[in-house]
């Protein structure tokens, strides 16, 4: 038995397939990841830097065709089909479009199996690789779709660059675009997820952020009617409160208890939530300062209604945060903010104090990040891998055109190659 180690890839193609991988086993798939190295069923030579590859790559960029391409490209073959005898699908990152390892590529091109080919790049647009950038065989493999294969672009970009190079119909690409995933590259920890999940707020679209304490002179009521005004525009809306009531202080559970019953009798039970309630009663305040951090970072808007303050630290928090912050106009918040927040007059309504909000939703920088976390988001972007899944099923004769889209068996087979992700 052959063994072969390499150091770990981590990359932008790796990034991807590691995400694809785990929302599609979320979603019920049975998804086994191949690869010559990393967390997966290992092929060795499948690493584009096991030394056979990499000595027939090298041959390839001088322009010769070494004799051992073609017993590595059987050899891989024989392996391949071992190890996708229960598998009904492969699907491909960049293997069959970029040159790091040909004989991978010919050899996924005979399997009898239903392939896709995930394209994020091609050599043929890129100059760094002009000596492969050659029609004849073996360099061809990559300039020409390969029969049977489904491609797949991971943007218009992309696919115009295929159609141009490749000689694909357009309408046989669907692009599939990277996502993202919010919570996780915000850093938004498990229990401020849970925090969210919990309040009801975790599909809010927007979240409005206010992080006080529920005090009278916070004046929160703003805040509930604020919400009431902007529902009509924005019906998922979300507002939370982060802050605890002092529980040894009767005026403060006083003020809390008719914040309750104002928001209440708006309708917005499902709209306005103090994180407090999540205590039950008599437990401790369940949010921390690492929480409050962590949904800075996911809000769309942060407000501040106070009536009075000595400082003003959530306005050093917003802007460390990068959030918009509407805030009443007293001059403590003039002072701190000096002219980088939107204030609105000291003894505005909630129509007034919505109109402030509803003209920072819409500003473009917010809604250009709205419209990012709208269009990418993984479990948008999911549905389209579902997709581009049953489509390659149904074409290769693994469903049955009038059944019901199964959670099917799948492979990822995935070329680690740094290049090829960069």
């Amino acid at each position: 038995m052959l063994h072969y180690t390499a150091p770990p890839v981590t990359g932008g193609v790796e990034a991807i397939l590691e995400a694809h991988t785990r929302l599609l086993r979320r979603a019920g798939y049975d998804v086994r990841v191949v690869a010559g190295r990393g967390d997966a069923h290992i092929i060795p030579e499948l690493d584009s830097t096991h030394p056979e590859v990499l000595a027939v790559t090298r041959a390839l960029q001088a322009g010769v065709v070494p004799a051992t391409f073609s017993r590595l490209a059987d050899r891989i073959e024989g392996r391949l089909r071992d190890a996708l005898r229960d598998r009904d699908l492969v699907i491909a990152h960049n293997v069959l479009t970029m040159p790091f390892n040909l004989p991978l590529a010919a050899a996924l091109r005979r399997l009898p199996l239903p392939r896709v080919a995930w394209t994020h790049d091609l050599v043929w647009t890129n100059s760094a690789y002009v000596p492969f950038q050659r029609v004849d065989w073996p360099w061809g493999l990559t300039g020409r779709a390969a029969p049977g294969v489904r491609y797949v672009a991971i943007s218009h970009t992309r696919r115009r660059e295929m159609v141009e190079t490749m000689g694909i119909d357009p309408d046989a690409v669907p692009v599939v675009p990277n996502g993202i995933d919010v919570l996780e590259f915000g850093d938004v920890g498990q229990h401020a997820r849970d925090l969210l999940r919990r309040a009801g707020a975790a599909p809010a679209d927007p979240l409005l952020l206010v992080p006080q304490r529920v005090t009278a002179r916070k004046r929160l009521q703003l805040a509930i009617e604020t919400a009431a005004a902007l529902v009509p525009r924005w019906p998922d809306l979300r507002v939370v409160v982060t802050g605890p009531v002092d529980p040894h202080h009767l005026a403060c559970r006083r003020y809390a208890d008719k914040l309750l019953e104002l928001r209440a009798r708006l309708g917005l039970d499902h709209v306005v939530r103090f994180l407090y309630e999540l205590a039950g009663e008599g437990g401790c305040h369940p949010v921390c300062l690492a929480d409050v951090a962590q949904l800075y970072r996911v809000s769309d808007v942060v407000m501040i209604p106070s009536e009075s303050e000595g400082f003003g630290l959530p306005l050093l928090e917003a802007a460390v945060a990068r959030v918009p912050l509407v805030c009443s106009d007293i001059p403590v918040f003039r002072e701190v903010a000096d002219g980088g927040v939107e204030l609105f007059p000291r003894h505005a309504n909630g129509e007034e104090i919505a109109a402030v909000v509803d003209r920072v939703l819409r500003s473009r920088s917010v809604r250009h990040r709205r419209s990012i976390m709208e269009r990418y988001a993984w479990s948008e972007v999911l549905t389209s891998i579902r997709g581009v899944i049953a489509e390659a099923l149904l074409e290769g004769g693994r469903l049955c055109p009038e059944s019901p889209v199964r959670e099917d068996e799948l492979l990822m087979a995935a070329d680690g190659v740094t290049a090829a992700a960069s």
